[in-house]
């Protein structure tokens, strides 16, 4: 969420070829694709802890919503860097701090590949539907 309002933020002053990049359809997309995938990450992580709330297993919910939600993330730091421009690499700036600590986390606790097998596996097997 926080580099997505940064990239809000840069996007409503920098001017670019004469207008703001808030004005450009690229940057408006990007600002609605990143809203709604933030909005389904949050729907994710409710529904997830709903089931755990009622004793449900979530292994496939969980891995679902770990590697979803940290190639969000990934995105949103990515297309805000763009935003920024060069600045958006600067080692002072919040989002290279982002950019690492959300790397670290697509790691930690194995990597999106293993939670994809968990999610098929669970799927392909018949253990998991919607």
């Amino acid at each position: 969420r926080r580099a997505m309002e940064m990239m809000i933020e840069q996007a409503n002053q920098r001017t670019l070829f004469g207008s703001k990049l808030a004005d450009k359809q690229a940057i408006q997309w990007w600002v609605a694709d990143l809203a709604t995938q933030i909005h389904a990450t949050r729907l994710m992580a409710l529904d997830c802890a709903w089931k755990q709330d009622q004793g449900m297993d979530v292994k496939t919910e969980a891995s679902m919503l770990k590697f979803y939600a940290t190639e969000m993330a990934t995105d949103a730091i990515d297309k805000s860097m763009q935003t920024w421009g060069a600045m958006g690499m600067c080692k002072d700036m919040p989002l290279h701090i982002l950019g690492s600590e959300i790397r670290t986390m697509r790691i930690y606790d194995g990597p999106s590949e293993v939670h994809r097998m968990v999610v098929a596996r669970s799927l392909l097997k018949g253990y998991w539907s919607f």
